[in-house]
């Protein structure tokens, strides 16, 4: 009984190990994940642009905010 179990255990980890060296070995799902990249460093760059514009606007605007609020203050 003792020889069973030990042939069953040596057949699974057999098995276990011939389907993972086919799952390491199949490459039909693989991507090209270089476009992935590029297109990734692309919208990366263009939100990098779009802060950088929002910033800007943002800074302008307390800038005015600050010479409105000046200008209400010397008129009071």
């Amino acid at each position: 009984m003792n020889i069973f179990v030990s042939a069953i255990t040596v057949l699974t980890a057999l098995i276990g190990a011939i389907t993972t060296l086919l799952a390491s070995l199949h490459t039909s799902h693989h991507e090209n994940y270089g476009d992935k990249f590029k297109a990734l460093q692309q919208e990366r760059d263009n939100l990098l642009e779009d802060y950088e514009n929002e910033r800007k606007r943002r800074i302008e605007i307390e800038e005015k905010y600050e010479k409105l609020k000046k200008k209400l203050e010397n008129t009071k």
